[in-house]
């Protein structure tokens, strides 16, 4: 039988951290728990009810950067990737051990539910690959850019449960929490403010690409954000309000995130 490890970053998530854990620790042979940062409340203690495998990696404040570092300490070749505050049900971690002994698949994408603050929201078409196989994929450890599996993906009826403390579907958090991410993502368009760290990859082509958004930045910031906006709506966001309402969000993200480097392109150069 085909062994599976547990993969989650988390950052003082004492209120829902239990949550997850608990999800994952009947299916899987190992929990590897990386947290960002010293922590400030109970999240490593709760940790240490689940796992022994626990590291302190320093605070970046975006949990894509630490994802190489959890595939490393992985000791089998089937990983699951978690947040703190997704989660599965009982009924679906019976269906992963299956899935494990295909041979001709390398990952799969989970569907993946919001949280409006009250009720769970589930939108056709809303997944994401968090089962997978670690010989198979690459990372570049880019926040907001997913791990790329170099072999056959399929979609399967399994639900991640993504249950936040928060409406994850408002305008008024989403604009919250963009602001923060944005003062993160916007560093990895410059090698020059940060260190980077791969896995089964190089970074050389994202440098490359850095470059190339640095000087057409303003072509970037015209054409990526709706090419992204018109892509969710193409894998079914469209059927429904709130998908549609997701898809702006991402479209204001990304015309921010483009936005904020060519201030900070100027920035530099001016210095």
């Amino acid at each position: 039988m085909e062994k599976i490890s547990a993969c989650i970053v988390a950052y003082n998530e004492e209120k829902v951290i239990e949550r997850c854990l608990a999800s994952v620790k009947n299916f899987v042979d190992e929990i590897i728990f990386v947290h960002d940062g010293e922590c400030s409340d109970n999240t490593i203690e709760i940790a240490k009810k689940y796992t022994d495998k626990i590291f302190i990696q320093p605070h970046i404040g975006i949990a894509e950067p630490h994802r190489s570092f959890s595939y490393r300490q992985c000791q089998n070749n089937w990983i699951i990737q978690l947040d703190a505050d997704e989660y599965l049900g009982e009924e679906d971690t019976k269906k992963i051990g299956p899935l494990l002994e295909t041979s001709t698949v390398d990952g799969y994408w989970l569907k993946w539910e919001m949280w409006d603050g009250e009720k769970a929201v589930y939108i056709e078409g809303f997944k994401k690959l968090v089962l997978f196989k670690k010989d198979k994929i690459s990372n570049l450890g880019i926040p907001q850019v997913a791990v790329t599996v170099h072999g056959k993906t399929e979609d399967v009826d399994i639900l991640l449960r993504h249950r936040p403390l928060y409406n994850n579907i408002s305008w008024k958090n989403f604009l919250r929490k963009m602001n923060y991410w944005l003062e993160a993502n916007v560093q990895y368009y410059f090698p020059e403010l940060v260190e980077y760290d791969c896995f089964n990859t190089t970074i050389d082509s994202w440098i490359q690409y850095t470059k190339k958004v640095r000087k057409y930045t303003l072509f970037f910031l015209l054409w990526y954000p709706i090419k992204n906006f018109l892509g969710q709506l193409k894998n079914g966001l469209w059927k429904s309000r709130i998908g549609i309402n997701l898809a702006l969000q991402q479209y204001v993200y990304y015309f921010s995130l483009y936005k904020k480097i060519w201030h900070m392109e100027r920035k530099l150069k001016s210095r």
